[in-house]
């Protein structure tokens, strides 16, 4: 990872992916239920859904075309 560059647009694709899984993430906490199983599917739940989101909304695709033509 020395010397190398990060690409551009990365930071505000990390911005919006945390902002998203945030709000996920803070909705499933709103469930009731208990046990420590539930932070591990909630983690997966939230990776999920934000990519299944990003995809059914057209995001990926965009945010590619945007980057690839620069």
């Amino acid at each position: 990872m020395r010397g190398e560059t990060v690409r551009q647009g990365v930071i505000l694709e990390s911005v919006v992916t945390g902002v998203v899984t945030l709000g996920i993430g803070s909705l499933l906490m709103l469930a009731p239920i208990t046990g420590v199983w539930w932070a591990f599917a909630g983690t997966f739940l939230v990776g999920f859904l934000a990519h299944l989101g990003f995809e059914i909304f057209g995001v990926n695709q965009t945010f590619c075309e945007r980057v690839m033509s620069s």
